[in-house]
């Protein structure tokens, strides 16, 4: 925080200028007044050291005298300090009235232990010893001492009433709009700013255009190196799909949907025996899971678009062969005569439905080829 509005007023305080510290206060109506500044002190803090009560007393209105200084103390440490160094009317004058706005801070600890009430004690021990000297001696036998005091305070309410009406006549002393301090990154972000403003000045005619045209070019190439980059891994993915394909059948089938002449090897029972057995059971039974799935765990849809992309597409002919021994590998018949025996009790019903909606797919994907 920069504290600019709160250190003005402290300056009328440190004046005593109390006049002017009302009408700024009055103008300014969301002025801190209990914000401790840099020094440790507050508004009111620094009024409560003053010889002149004034300006203290006029805090005292909206200001708080709990708040801390620095060093532990509140509004009433101070006030008492002055009465100990002999200030007797200062009691009357502001002790008095701090208790009464807050009566609660008179045993508040400063940072050394010492409360508001020990520094009154030793003070009026200090008045007992010494004779309070009189302001006024000549008030005790003169009745019109008291007529004059009335007759000063009026004349200071009257004054202040008259600033109060006048506020903001001093402003011009002090100017409102001070500039705040600029920091590093603003003056690095303005002085870039400045020296494109001149670059773009300093240019000839039509130098603007060819630099727009060739930020546009350059756009352009990146969205298009984009594209590319983005087709390449799309058709990576393809091929490392299609890979992990052939090799899954290759390893449960012995070679299934990788071409037309190995489709109808699919699960076939040699004279040898029943097709690979299954690594993860040690028997010729196949899971869900054991089931070379173009896409594991995706829809049948989206196993198809797998089978699809794996054929060059590029060769119409050799593309329908492709799909159409693609189309004999899922047939739920075929898949049934082949590899029925060996699918698992549990999973039966659910490869046979995945098989029969991949079968499903893989014919209307045909039927588009035609």
């Amino acid at each position: 925080m920069s504290f600019r509005r709160e250190r003005r007023a402290l300056r009328y305080v440190e004046r005593g200028d109390v006049a002017r510290l009302k009408s700024y206060i009055r103008k300014h109506r969301h002025l801190q007044l209990d914000t401790v500044l840099p020094g440790g002190r507050s508004l009111l803090h620094a009024a409560c050291a003053l010889p002149d009560d004034a300006c203290a007393l006029l805090l005292l209105k909206g200001a708080d005298p709990m708040v801390c200084d620095g060093a532990g103390n509140n509004a009433l440490h101070l006030a008492a300090r002055e009465v100990e160094r002999g200030g007797w009317e200062v009691y009357t004058d502001l002790v008095v009235p701090i208790l009464k706005r807050s009566p609660q801070c008179i045993d508040v600890a400063n940072h050394q232990g010492t409360t508001p009430r020990d520094i009154l004690r030793r003070a009026e021990d200090l008045m007992e010893r010494t004779p309070r000297p009189k302001a006024y001696p000549e008030s005790t036998s003169d009745p019109s001492s008291s007529q004059s005091s009335e007759w000063r305070e009026k004349l200071l309410a009257e004054s202040m009433d008259e600033y109060q009406e006048l506020y903001g006549q001093y402003e011009e002393d002090y100017p409102e709009d001070v500039p705040e301090v600029e920091t590093f990154e603003s003056w690095a972000d303005r002085i870039y700013r400045e020296y494109q403003a001149r670059k773009i000045q300093s240019e000839p005619p039509g130098a603007a255009g060819k630099r727009v045209s060739v930020q546009m070019s350059s756009s352009a190439a990146e969205e298009k190196t984009y594209v590319l980059r983005q087709l390449q891994k799309e058709k990576e993915l393809r091929e490392v799909q299609s890979e992990r394909y052939r090799r899954r059948c290759q390893d449960v089938f012995g070679g299934a949907g990788s071409s037309a002449t190995t489709s109808e090897q699919c699960g076939t029972v040699t004279e040898d025996g029943p097709g690979p057995t299954n690594t993860k059971t040690g028997l010729g039974t196949l899971g869900y899971s054991d089931i070379p799935w173009p896409l594991p765990g995706g829809s049948a849809e989206q196993m198809a678009q797998i089978i699809a992309a794996a054929g060059d597409s590029s060769d119409a002919g050799s593309y329908k062969r492709y799909l159409r021994a693609q189309r004999v590998t899922w047939h739920p018949d075929r898949f049934t005569q082949r590899c029925g025996s060996r699918l698992l009790a549990k999973d039966r019903d659910r490869v046979l439905k995945t098989v029969t909606a991949l079968s499903q797919e893989l014919n209307r994907l045909a039927e588009l080829t035609k």
